[in-house]
């Protein structure tokens, strides 16, 4: 365990920058442990909740969040221009997704809670005396903040000079007030041109599109994904806002979306490749949509598993996908390789497709079992951090078993059907050359007299 104030820690050494009434607490869980990193979240959740004062929110090192930019789960955007406004309508959403079931800690990703002391500069008697707004600014900042003077350099190194006001004459406002802003014999200080105002204020303003924008999000726990941002998004839609605010799908989760769109265009890639490195192989362009035929039904089989195990299909269910169809078009390549081997043969093709099922049993069975039995850990969660990828077995488990099922039943029928409609379209694939059959081969003119005379 390693904690931090003022500071975000990692478990690496490293640490990131954070405000002066922020900590945090990284804790590595033990690799020996029956509870899953959800159900230990949840404990944590409920036991530090209600400290007065502190906003305690715990979050998992989701290497896979990380890499698409979204820590939540869920965000929602909210825009508009008056701060104050902005921030109270932001609250109102923040209580509506509390009440969403399966979205847990929703927060902002701004926080009322820095301290400051604004001066309000009364810009008539400034311009009285002869004072602009950016002469109060850099008075003030000068004196607390520092101005860099000059370098001071010695055996080639240099020295920032700054030129600050003593810490014993700037610890109250009082003592600020007095800083003169102008030169001469009679200075104008920053009292007779401003009051100071007690207050907080955000510890940021971010801008989108030329608008303030803040950021609502909280952890989808123990629901689908599309549900919770279903229901949220329904609920957002009914909240009637100010004008000049309106609220939107948080832009990290559309750049996530987008970039978990682009992963379709790998599949389609994929399926494009298969097709044709086997029209290459089959020397036809018919007998490789036979064998893609085990994408589809592999297919079934993962949302059946998905749906059994109540598992959500994320970043790591697609890549499952993506191995999953290259795996299954193997049953396929099986059965319509060797049914085209002994259609050559001479046989039939009713009879190449009884003899070929029975025949490429064993491989098929042989080879499904041994990509499902080294899934099974996987599949099972055993040892830490397992929960990220469970959902890539599962997807290719189930697609296996119902691809190799369905395989030997469908596969069959389909390659009849396309054989058919290949012979009568004149695209079936041509046959060896060699000696002409014997019903085509022409009768020799003595073996044609010979009947005659017979």
């Amino acid at each position: 365990m390693i904690s931090g104030a003022g500071i975000n820690v990692g478990l690496r050494g490293g640490g990131g920058g954070g405000a002066p009434q922020e900590g945090s607490i990284t804790v590595q869980l033990k690799e020996k442990r029956s509870a899953k990193t959800q159900d230990v979240i949840k404990r944590l959740q409920r036991k530090l909740t209600g400290y007065p004062g502190a906003r305690i929110n715990v979050q998992p090192l989701d290497l896979i969040q990380r890499i698409l930019g979204n820590n939540t789960g869920f965000s929602v955007d909210v825009y508009g221009q008056d701060l104050d406004t902005l921030v109270a309508s932001a609250r109102d959403i923040q209580n509506t997704l509390s009440a969403v079931p399966g979205l847990q800690n929703v927060d902002l990703n701004i926080q009322d809670a820095l301290p400051e002391i604004q001066w309000k500069v009364d810009r008539d008697k400034a311009q009285t005396l002869g004072v602009s707004f950016t002469d109060v600014a850099d008075a003030i900042s000068t004196a607390t903040v520092g101005d860099l003077s000059t370098y001071y350099q010695d055996r080639g190194v240099q020295y920032p000079i700054y030129v600050q006001v003593p810490q014993a004459l700037r610890n109250k406002s009082a003592d600020i007030a007095a800083i003169p802003i102008t030169k001469g014999a009679n200075p104008v200080t920053l009292g007779q041109v401003a009051t100071p105002v007690y207050g907080t204020g955000p510890n940021q303003i971010s801008r989108q599109n030329r608008q303030r924008v803040i950021s609502v999000g909280g952890n989808i726990v123990g629901r689908a994904d599309s549900d919770v941002r279903d229901e949220a998004m329904a609920a957002i839609n009914k909240m009637k806002f100010p004008q000049g605010v309106y609220a939107d799908l948080g832009i990290q989760l559309k750049f996530s979306q987008d970039e978990f769109s682009s992963l379709g265009v790998a599949a389609f890639l994929a399926v494009a490749l298969i097709y044709m490195l086997l029209a290459a192989q089959f020397e036809s362009y018919t007998y490789p949509l036979v064998v893609l035929v085990s994408v589809p039904l592999s297919a079934i089989g993962l949302v059946v598993a998905f749906i059994l195990t109540d598992r959500q299909f994320g970043l790591t269910g697609f890549i499952g996908l993506l191995m999953l169809i290259g795996i299954a078009v193997k049953n396929g390549i099986l059965l319509v390789d060797y049914t085209n081997q002994l259609r050559d043969e001479g046989l039939s093709r009713e009879e190449a497709i009884l003899r070929a099922g029975p025949t490429r049993l064993r491989p098929i069975l042989m080879t499904t079992m041994a990509a499902i039995l080294g899934m099974v850990p996987l599949a099972v969660g055993l040892g830490a951090g397992s929960e990220m990828y469970t959902p890539l077995a599962t997807a290719v488990i189930g697609g296996l078993i119902t691809s190799t099922i369905l395989t030997l039943y469908v596969v069959p029928t389909v390659y009849t059907i396309i054989d058919d409609i290949a012979h009568g379209g004149g695209l079936r694939k041509k046959e060896p050359k060699g000696e002409p059959a014997e019903a085509e081969r022409p009768t020799p003119p003595d073996a044609a007299a010979a009947q005659v005379q017979e």
